[in-house]
């Protein structure tokens, strides 16, 4: 079997660019491709399935323990030929010193190569000290090939490969030249989301009809070669889900989901009924509970609010008792209305009397813990929104207190009224079973009030 996580010199040096590419192009020589993405992030995993068809995974170790990830890797791995992870960030990039949740890390505790892009736009010789530099700042390494990115021709790449093979004894694979046409422009990889983005079959045609050219695969397989991975037993929650029918929010305003959450709900018993807050004008008739994922509902207002039908529906369930598990942007779309930078007010459901103010910057952005149901569970914040009171009556209690790592920076969230609870929060469910657990007694729970 072959494996390999690509790691980035930095951010923005061409890694979701050269993760496509090498997806389409493994695919079309026959391989069976297992893609996962390291780190939190919803929209790469997005554009992994759409290159290759199958679903993305997630592997976090900040929100998983060794354990689990292991065991999420293997499983999701087995039966494919090769593995393509996604790093995050540059390769040595995490938490405090020691760089918790690097991609450096992920290689370690899955024991995968790595293949690091570098970009080579305004360097020539010194990208040879680059190269060196990450390959011996930690030992191991894993660093057992290198792709070059921006290369103007292939009469340098052959020139840097040379240099690069003789001076570090590291495979140089591949190159991809500078096209504008084959690169993914940032904003493809920010608000637009893959389904959004019509131009991307054409790019990643175009992309894999350049690695054919530039990319050695032979050596790419020869430097991922890996033991074939053998399961890691991990013992799921005593749950029996079989009396939940869930309504899944799922369209282009609401798509962030960890495929693995929604797998295991199934897993154990639960029905998931999927349905768009933007085109439908009902809940699916069989839910009983719902799950309101994270997206961008602030991009698409005028949208929502062309469906007030639904958003009535939901306040009303709600209202009279329905279970509700929200998350970031499903949170949003609970509140009174969504703030504009340019302060234009659009309502939303109105469950909670509280509205969203759009911000410029990052809010509590990264990793945090929290403690709820009497247990403490990693989490993930990112968006560039915060709650506005507008009355001094609170309609809601807040459940969630969370933390900072390593810092004394702390805060409430976790809006409940009556069954619905929505944070900010992002929770993979394989984090802590117990906080699922909680989950799920909620979304079981008959009629209450706060």
């Amino acid at each position: 079997m072959h494996g390999f996580i690509i790691a980035g010199t930095n951010s923005g040096c061409g890694k979701t660019t050269v993760t496509i590419g090498l997806m389409a192009l493994l695919q079309s020589k026959g391989m069976l491709v297992a893609p996962f993405k390291t780190g939190p992030d919803y929209i790469d995993p997005a554009f992994h399935r759409r290159v290759t068809g199958v679903p993305s995974y997630n592997l976090d170790s900040f929100l998983l323990n060794d354990q689990s990830l292991q065991h999420l890797f293997y499983k999701h791995s087995a039966g494919s030929d090769i593995a393509v992870v996604e790093g995050v960030m540059g390769m040595y990039d995490g938490l405090g010193k020691e760089g918790s949740g690097s991609t450096w890390e992920m290689a370690q505790k899955l024991n995968l190569p790595i293949v690091l892009v570098v970009n080579c736009k305004g360097l020539y010789q010194s990208v040879i000290a680059i190269i060196k530099g990450f390959a011996e700042l930690k030992n191991p390494s894993k660093v057992n090939g290198v792709i070059l990115n921006h290369v103007s021709s292939k009469m340098q790449f052959d020139f840097l490969q040379s240099l690069i093979e003789e001076e570090t004894g590291i495979a140089c694979i591949g190159y991809l030249p500078t096209r504008e046409e084959i690169g993914l422009e940032s904003r493809h990889l920010g608000l637009i989301q893959a389904d959004e983005v019509d131009t991307l079959p054409k790019k990643v045609a175009l992309l894999r009809q350049t690695m054919e050219e530039t990319i050695d695969v032979p050596a790419l397989l020869k430097a991922t070669e890996i033991e074939q991975p053998s399961p890691t037993p991990i013992e799921l929650p005593d749950l029996d889900l079989s009396d939940l029918q869930i309504g899944v929010a799922h369209d282009k305003a609401f798509s962030f989901y960890y495929q693995d959450n929604l797998e295991l709900l199934e897993k154990l018993g639960a029905t998931l009924h999927y349905f768009s807050p933007l085109n439908d004008r009902s809940l699916p008739a069989a839910c009983n509970c719902l799950y309101l994922g994270g997206g961008y509902p602030e991009v698409f207002t005028a949208e929502l609010l062309q469906n007030t039908a639904l958003m009535q529906e939901i306040k009303l369930k709600i209202e009279s008792g329905m279970p509700v598990y929200a998350e970031c942007g499903g949170l949003m779309y609970l509140t009174d209305s969504i703030i504009s930078l340019e302060n234009e007010e659009t309502p939303m459901c109105g469950v909670f009397n509280v509205s969203v103010q759009m911000t410029t910057r990052l809010q509590r952005f990264g990793y945090a813990q929290i403690s709820y149901a009497n247990t403490v569970t990693p989490c993930h914040e990112f968006h560039r929104s915060q709650l506005v009171q507008k009355e001094s009556q609170k309609n809601y209690r807040e459940t969630y207190q969370l933390r900072k790592p390593n810092r004394s920076v702390e805060w409430e969230c976790g809006l409940q009224r009556k069954n619905c609870l929505a944070a900010y929060a992002h929770v993979h469910f394989y984090s802590k079973f117990e906080f699922l657990n909680a989950i799920c007694t909620l979304w079981k729970k008959a009629t209450t009030s706060i």
